[in-house]
């Protein structure tokens, strides 16, 4: 909230009495900075901003709260503030000052318990004389507790509009917002309208949403975010750390959701119960966990119907010879890194070799590609490419070695290897 100190210090207070439409004199429960139990109270407009100004004299330098529209459509009451601190009207002339500590949220946001700073004034100063610190800084919880109740200040649901309440608002680029628009096209896509301008694309997952058994959308990309629309009143967004995704992993402490409502009251509920709060972090592990059976279900009938329809790679060069050490040469990589499959037979997929010179063009060796046929624990068999060297000496080749092998195992039927 911008503040107003610096303007109203170049106008002065004798000359805000000329534009303001409030002038009456309030008492202080606690003495103002300069030690004054009395102060002039203004209320009126500056450059069309509304501003109440408070001093100990006509001639001392104000201090003045700014008009705070969101905290007022949240309490139902005129509420001006500034630096954290929140005058409040008690009654028809009185009011609360107050600035939160615990929880330093604003009016709307949470229950507040502790304060930096409370102080009650009222032009009725029996009624100062009748409050205490306890009562000012009691009333004020008690007013936040009736806001995030929905007792007081929560707005009417309108189901038939597309404005939610989020439970977190900072949504875009550092910007916080109250309500925002989501025109949501079933099982097409989500818009998600921050008032700012800007907004949010995500498209319909139909494998997930039958899945889940809700509709789900992704922001696509590898942002790892979602939207699920719980209800036609709300929707979760949910948003997967580094290194996990719906359908790989599930839902766990490093994941993050936010949770839209067109009932403002839900909202406020949600803020301040951490049960609240556990189930909707229950049904994201629950739809998680679904989601990741599906997709490994999925990719197991897609391996299945792959190992059935898999064959090894056609044949290249033929030497038996040569074939016989590159057998040797696959067992000795196989044994040095423990590989558990048992191997039945090495050939050449490349038709010929190739020749492989140092910097100077002197020829080092020569290379080529291969496959490693064995047979599995499970009863399938397996190949993999490989790549097979022979060194040159200058004269003639050396023995075949095993220079790399191919990452990725490709099982297939053991009648398919013969």
């Amino acid at each position: 909230m911008k503040n107003y100190l610096q303007i109203l210090a170049v106008l002065g207070f004798t000359f805000l009495s000329q534009i303001y439409s409030q002038d009456q004199v309030v008492h202080l429960l606690e003495p103002s900075r300069d030690g004054k139990k009395q102060q002039f109270l203004q209320i009126g407009e500056n450059n069309g901003v509304k501003i109440l100004a408070m001093a100990s004299c006509k001639q001392c330098f104000p201090a003045a709260y700014t008009y705070n529209p969101e905290a007022s459509k949240t309490s139902g009451k005129s509420v001006y503030g500034t630096a954290g601190i929140y005058v409040i009207p008690y009654d028809n002339n009185s009011y609360v000052s107050v600035a939160p500590k615990t929880p330093a949220v604003a009016l709307g946001d949470g229950i507040w318990e502790t304060f930096l700073y409370a102080n009650f004034f009222s032009s009725d100063k029996s009624k100062v004389d009748a409050m205490t610190k306890n009562k000012t800084e009691a009333w004020a919880i008690n007013l936040s507790k009736q806001i995030m109740n929905g007792d007081i200040g929560a707005e009417p649901v309108n189901a038939s509009a597309n404005v939610y309440y989020p439970a977190a608002k900072k949504l875009h680029n550092g910007e916080s917002f109250n309500s925002v628009t989501i025109d949501i096209n079933k099982g097409e896509e989500i818009h998600l309208n921050f008032p700012n301008g800007y907004g949010e694309r995500y498209s319909y997952m139909v494998d997930f949403s039958k899945a889940l058994g809700v509709d789900v959308y992704s922001v696509g990309g590898n942002r790892r975010e979602y939207m699920i629309v719980e209800s036609p009143l709300s929707l979760i967004w949910a948003k997967y750390s580094s290194g996990n995704d719906l359908g790989t992993s599930e839902w766990g402490a490093y994941e993050t959701f936010n949770y839209f409502h067109k009932d403002q009251k839900v909202i406020r509920n949600l803020l301040i119960s951490k049960e609240f709060q556990d189930q909707i972090d229950t049904k994201l592990a629950g739809w998680s966990v679904k989601a990741k059976e599906y997709t490994e279900k999925m990719y197991a009938a897609k391996e299945a119907k792959d190992i059935k329809n898999r064959r090894l790679p056609k044949k290249g060069l033929s030497n038996s010879e040569l074939e016989n050490q590159a057998i040797i040469a696959a067992k000795s990589w196989a044994n040095q890194y423990n590989w558990e499959e048992t191997i039945t037979k090495v050939y050449f997929t490349d038709n010929d070799w190739s020749i492989y010179r140092n910097s100077l063009g002197v020829q080092l060796g020569r290379r080529i590609t291969g496959v490693i046929v064995m047979k599995r624990k499970d009863g399938k068999c397996s190949y993999q490419q490989a790549v097979f060297a022979q060194q040159y000496n200058g004269s003639g080749y050396q023995k075949v070695f095993t220079e790399g092998i191919v990452r990725g195992i490709n099982i297939l039927e053991c009648t398919h290897v013969n």
